[in-house]
């Protein structure tokens, strides 16, 4: 699969589900919610131009709104359903773009403040696409966003080894390890979020709800059998780990 197919079912995804996505988006809130207030409770120079990528059902672009009512603010997506949700939510000021965030072509500009919740974690290329959104930003400019780390769902991929089953979930980079773009300071923080489900069953619901179950490129779906083995030794309940980074980029 080229990275370009999978973009595509990735956009897919997640614009089959944008109708029903805030149901299941307790972390993709909470997150989103704790990056907001990262965002207001920073020191940052005139705020002229706002990008957000991956703006979803507008979680993040609400608080944006009216954490900058001066500024020019662009809300991009992949998925056009739910650019279309963010504007019931945001209303019409905004500009709103169907965009790769990862090759943000299109956009002349440069921003004040860019911003992302919960997408760099789709990126192909993760240290391409940065370099290529730092590049947007204007002289004393600053990135903020949060991503998954290593850990996330780190009970999910335990329950996989322990039958013997490789795991689809993809892997994330760890606060040590993040691929920076060269050339900008950057800092990151770490936090680990503990979501409970009732089963494996009802943790595979609710990654589908999201539109959130594309799984790493080249995995093979284990069979049927082995499937239900894997929801069968979770049964009973279990917690699954968010392991959320929080970073920085500065221009």
């Amino acid at each position: 699969m080229t990275s370009d197919e999978r973009k595509n079912r990735i956009a897919k995804a997640f614009s089959s589900r944008a109708g029903v996505y805030d149901v299941a988006a307790d972390v993709q809130w909470l997150v989103a919610s704790r990056l907001a207030e990262r965002v207001e409770g920073s020191t940052l120079p005139a705020v002229r131009r706002v990008l957000e990528i991956g703006c979803g059902t507008g979680f993040l672009s609400a608080r944006l709104d009216g954490a900058f009512p001066d500024a020019e603010l662009v809300l991009t997506d992949i998925a056009p359903s739910m650019l279309e949700r963010c504007r019931a939510r945001v209303g019409n000021r905004p500009r709103y773009l169907v965009l790769d965030g990862e090759r943000p072509r299109g956009l002349d500009e440069q921003f004040d403040l860019i911003v992302s919740s919960l997408a760099f974690q789709w990126f192909v290329d993760l240290r391409g696409g940065l370099r290529e959104l730092s590049g947007l930003l204007a002289p004393g400019g600053r990135m903020m966003f949060a991503t998954l780390g290593k850990k996330t769902f780190l009970e999910w991929r335990e329950a996989h080894r322990a039958l013997g089953l490789v795991c689809g979930t993809p892997q994330y980079p760890g606060g040590e390890d993040f691929p920076w773009p060269s050339a900008f300071e950057h800092r990151i923080d770490e936090e680990l979020v503990r979501q409970p489900y009732a089963d494996g069953h009802d943790f595979v619901k609710s990654l589908k709800a999201l539109g959130a179950s594309e799984p790493a490129p080249g995995y093979q779906p284990l069979t049927p059998g082995a499937f239900r083995r894997l929801l069968a030794s979770l049964d009973g309940g279990f917690a699954a780990t968010y392991h959320v980074l929080f970073g920085e980029i500065l221009a």
